[in-house]
């Protein structure tokens, strides 16, 4: 699986005060319980990292790569 960041993905989710390298423990630590969105080729997974909660959402439209979208504590 490779993660595809660019300043758009990594500057938003940095702006909630979540690093690119934690966006991805979160996908790992939730990867179990994926869930679709509304929104098509877009994926939510809600997971603990290091006893905080998040939620990622993100882009799927190529196989094998993830575009993270927003991540954020809950």
């Amino acid at each position: 699986m490779q993660f595809l960041w660019d300043e758009n993905n990594s500057s938003h989710i940095r702006g909630h005060g979540v690093s690119p390298e934690r966006a991805e423990a979160v996908f790992w630590a939730g990867c179990h319980a994926i869930a679709p969105t509304q929104v098509r080729h877009r994926w939510l997974i809600e997971a603990e990292v290091e006893g905080q909660c998040f939620r990622l959402i993100f882009d799927r439209s190529q196989e094998d790569r993830i575009y993270p979208i927003t991540c954020f504590r809950i």
